[in-house]
């Protein structure tokens, strides 16, 4: 059976997956720019570090999933806001390339997102 959050948590809940989405693309930030430049055993520690991270993202993810609207509805967001994210993240701050298949890409998340239909 799905649950029905009232339209007052909305706003909660989008805060909550924005903020999800923010950390993971710092997390995933950190992650290239520790790969690139720690070797060794302060590889070691900067992956650990990496973990740690990631934390933020995955524990409001997870309260965003109990919250909000639907799974389908939250994890789909989820990802396409990850996945554009993260595309803007390597474009700027790492010059990525930005090409067709970026573009490609983060519209096929969106694309999916929209076909899917939660079960009823």
């Amino acid at each position: 059976m799905a649950t029905m959050t009232p339209a007052s948590m909305l706003p909660l809940w989008f805060s909550v997956l924005a903020i999800s989405i923010a950390c993971d693309a710092v997390a995933t930030a950190y992650l290239k720019v520790a790969s690139d430049r720690l070797q060794g055993f302060g590889f070691f520690w900067a992956t650990v570090l990496g973990v740690v991270a990631f934390a933020p993202s995955i524990m409001t993810f997870g309260y965003a999933i109990k919250s909000g609207p639907s799974y389908i509805a939250t994890v789909g967001i989820w990802a396409v806001g990850v996945y554009a994210a993260n595309a803007i993240v390597g474009v700027t701050a790492f010059g990525d390339s930005f090409s067709w298949r970026t573009v490609l890409g983060v519209g096929a998340a969106c694309a999916t997102v929209l076909l899917l239909k939660p079960a009823e």
